[in-house]
């Protein structure tokens, strides 16, 4: 079976290696250059001033990529993307070039090109007013603390023992996080930490401003000749100054930036061939096998409240006296109405900032999807009371039995089995619907995936594994509904 296994990821990688159609060549040619990045990251890297959204893209590195473009005699074009998956977007060719605080990480060197450095920088630790006895990183072991996924913070606290990595997609709720208590301090660069003060007043900067560590460009592998190009145009910017008048408009030249001139600096990354990291299967298999466990137990007890919870509103708005039932008309189209993401962040975020009803991310994310899928389970569960032929209600009736005895043995259970179907049917789709869970930092198998993806660049191999992992978990589900749906037929027979 292992060996089985084994054959279908390496075969669908091979498969999607020969089919891939060659890339487009880069957007100078047509007198533009597309550069990928997150606006989404915020300052000071790309970010949309809210007190004047109609001025457009801001930042330093927007004055950085026109100041290039100049250079290259080409217009910069910038292309949104979520920052996590720059790299697959940069490869299949939806921009030239990532501008984005981008890290050359190991993992990241290994599937594209990067540039000389255009900007050092230096980790900073922040803490909350929770914690005015923390004096440096040492007196946080042992403690939570948020990183920007993929970063070099996560990577460096990654290595280091007894730091337990929260990992964000950003880190405006990362430092929220710290504020809310959940977690006792972040990691950020220190560009990004400086940046966000003015939003996190009350945060504390612990210890000075430690390591060196590179922003580059990246590019394409096979794309040597615009790398050589970006190259020469940051060191014309470094020469004439260009480059330190844009970093002290920013506040962000400091002792470290002259050295982006030394040799050492400038061909940090010149000799790099990139390959694809090599594929660990079985221990990519067992951090999938985590991500899938987790799965699991958020969308079963999700489910098991929805199923409850939706049973009880349908009840209520069949049922229930006048005022109830219009709270649970209002209820179930509320819930329905409204995106899951947005009630998993006013669960997570927003209660976040009321003492007391702080949730931890598993807890918000089964109480999101549960309430979410409720409403959607008491409109199933009703339809299928109303399906109940009048002449039960009336044989229950004349029995003598009550309103709620009639309910209890004889209309929902025979609701519940009209209604099998469909709820399995739903089960199934909060299987796939738990991966949005990981917006409120629950690391489950689709988060997994990504991040594995994005370390390895064997993006098809692991999709090719999540999707069997997911299909492994529903389809014994519908096999198992199926038999059901069948012993109940035998039974009313």
């Amino acid at each position: 079976m292992r060996g089985l296994l084994r054959s279908i990821v390496v075969c669908g990688m091979g498969a999607f290696a020969s089919a891939q159609s060659p890339l487009p060549e880069p957007s100078a040619s047509r007198g533009e250059l597309r550069w990928g990045a997150d606006a989404e990251g915020g300052a000071p890297f790309v970010f949309v001033d809210p007190a004047a959204p109609e001025r457009g893209d801001q930042g330093f590195e927007v004055e950085l990529a026109a100041a290039l473009g100049a250079q290259l005699g080409v217009r910069m074009v910038r292309v949104q993307a979520p920052y996590e998956n720059l790299v697959p977007a940069l490869d299949r060719g939806d921009f030239d070039l990532v501008l984005n605080g981008f890290e050359p990480t190991a993992a990241r060197r290994a599937q594209v090109r990067f540039s000389r450095p255009y900007y050092l920088f230096r980790l900073q630790l922040s803490v909350g007013p929770a914690h005015p006895e923390v004096r440096e990183l040492a007196d946080l072991r042992g403690q939570r603390l948020g990183v920007l996924g993929q970063s070099a913070s996560h990577l460096w606290l990654a290595a280091q023992p007894g730091f337990e990595p929260v990992v964000y997609e950003s880190n405006v709720t990362a430092y929220a996080d710290v504020l809310s208590g959940r977690t006792a301090g972040s990691l950020a660069d220190l560009p990004i930490a400086r940046a966000l003060h003015p939003q996190f007043p009350t945060l504390r900067e612990v210890g000075a401003p430690f390591g060196a560590f590179h922003y580059c460009i990246a590019v394409r592998a096979r794309d040597v000749a615009l790398r050589d190009a970006l190259d020469h145009a940051l060191g014309a910017l470094l020469v004439d100054g260009s480059l330190e008048r844009i970093y002290r408009r920013w506040q962000l030249w400091d002792e470290l930036q002259p050295t982006l001139v030394a040799p050492s600096v400038a061909n940090a990354y010149r000799d790099d061939a990139p390959a694809l990291a090599p594929f660990d299967f079985w221990g990519s298999a067992a951090a999938l096998g985590r991500g899938a466990l987790v799965t699991l137990g958020i969308s079963v007890l999700a489910f098991a409240l929805a199923s409850g919870l939706g049973l009880l509103v349908a009840l209520l708005r069949l049922h229930g006296p006048r005022p109830l039932r219009w709270a649970a008309v209002a209820y179930v189209e509320t819930l329905r109405g409204t995106p899951v993401l947005v009630q998993l962040l006013l669960l997570y975020y927003g209660l976040g900032h009321v003492e007391g009803l702080r949730l931890p991310a598993e807890v918000a994310g089964v109480l999101g999807l549960g309430l979410n899928y409720s409403a959607y389970e008491a409109e199933i569960y009703r339809g299928a009371l109303q399906a109940i032929p009048r002449g039960q209600r009336e044989a229950a009736q004349a029995l003598g039995l009550s309103t709620a005895q009639a309910l209890r043995h004889v209309l929902v259970p025979q609701a519940l089995r009209l209604s099998l179907p469909a709820t399995t049917n739903d089960f199934i789709a909060l299987f796939k619907d738990s991966s949005i869970v990981m917006v409120i930092t629950v690391v489950e198998l689709t988060k997994q995936y990504q991040m594995l993806a994005n370390a390895s660049g064997h993006f098809l191999g692991l999709g090719l594994l999540t999707a069997g992992l997911y299909l492994a978990m529903s389809l014994p589900l519908a096999m198992l509904a199926r038999q059901f749906e069948r012993w109940l037929e035998r039974d009313r027979a």
